[in-house]
């Protein structure tokens, strides 16, 4: 048998991170093919959360300050690691301020270089439709037309200017994931021989079971809705279903999402650069693959293409 490849995931008591570790853990990955390190800020560990998996290991550490007493154990744990998840946010949703998104992309550098450093195989970054939110509205854009390579726009700006008010438009959000979608493009190109980096602009994944009745205009949970009153929530309006519809397009299903990630953990990564025609948004270069990871939600802007083609897998799942 071979050797167990050791996975690290950062955010990895968080809901993704912990789904992906159950999953990589789980018998359906063959139990024994992997060891996971999960990464987790002291504050979110404090009081002790239940481990997704009890063959997990946790290593608490602060990845906006990775120059400091978390860096040597940091590099113990990316050493001889075959990839690193990278899911850890300050805010993960939405609302989002600016400081927050500065500090987000604090910990896509920072792990990223190290992950060079340590020359660590594969690196997978779980960037955000809200990168391509901007196309919501756009009705020169329709079902199947937004692409990897289509030029970003950042944010989700709601129709109802009261749901900007509880749940934000998502451009700090978004700013930091595509800041680290262009690092990681960068270092591709400098570094894909040694290590690469496999970037899946998923769509909305919630806790649980994630059944897409469940999801809503606000584009976030009620817990991580903005305070105050003029942050209250209100009752549904026309504008409000429009962009639920959006949201429910967007959906990512739990096996989807496995399925996504599991591939982009053993994809074949391009070492050399492409030749021919390319603009400075193309999705595949040296050491760099970018795909949209949504579900085949009936009426989706979001084209899955090159999803199939790169990383083989074909949703099934609707949200309609």
């Amino acid at each position: 048998m071979s050797p167990a490849r050791t996975v690290v995931i950062t955010g990895g008591l968080g809901n993704l991170g912990s789904k992906l570790c159950r999953h990589l853990l789980g018998p359906q990955t063959s139990g024994g093919k992997y060891r996971v390190v999960l990464l987790e800020h002291p504050n979110f560990i404090d009081p002790p959360k239940p481990l997704p998996h009890d063959d997990a290991v946790v290593l608490p550490c602060d990845l906006g300050n990775i120059g400091g007493e978390d860096n040597a154990k940091l590099e113990e744990a990316l050493k001889g690691a075959d990839a690193v998840v990278h899911f850890s946010a300050v805010n993960p949703y939405p609302n989002a301020t600016w400081a927050e998104s500065g500090r987000s992309m604090d910990h896509a550098f920072n792990i990223f270089q190290l992950a060079v450093k340590c020359k660590v195989r594969r690196v997978v970054l779980a960037s955000s439709n809200h990168v391509m939110g901007g196309y919501k509205d756009d009705a020169a854009f329709g079902p199947g037309s937004v692409r990897p390579d289509s030029a970003p726009r950042v944010g989700t700006v709601p129709l109802n200017p009261a749901q900007i008010a509880s749940s934000g438009d998502g451009k700090a959000y978004a700013a930091a994931k595509l800041a680290a979608e262009r690092l990681a493009m960068t270092l591709g190109s400098m570094y894909g021989e040694t290590t690469s980096f496999v970037v899946l602009r998923i769509g909305w994944c919630q806790p649980g079971e994630n059944h897409p009745s469940t999801l809503s205009a606000a584009g976030s949970p009620p817990e991580f809705l903005k305070e105050g009153e003029e942050a209250v929530v209100p009752e549904q309006s026309e504008d409000d279903k429009k962009d639920e519809l959006w949201y429910k397009r967007m959906w990512l299903s739990n096996g989807d999402f496995l399925a996504y990630f599991d591939a982009a953990l053993g994809l074949d990564v391009p070492t050399e650069e492409a030749q021919g025609e390319g603009g400075p948004h193309r999705n595949v270069r040296k050491g760099f693959v970018l795909v949209n990871a949504m579900s085949r939600n009936s009426g989706a802007k979001w084209n899955l293409e090159e999803t199939e083609k790169w990383l083989g897998v074909k949703s099934n799942h609707d949200s309609a």
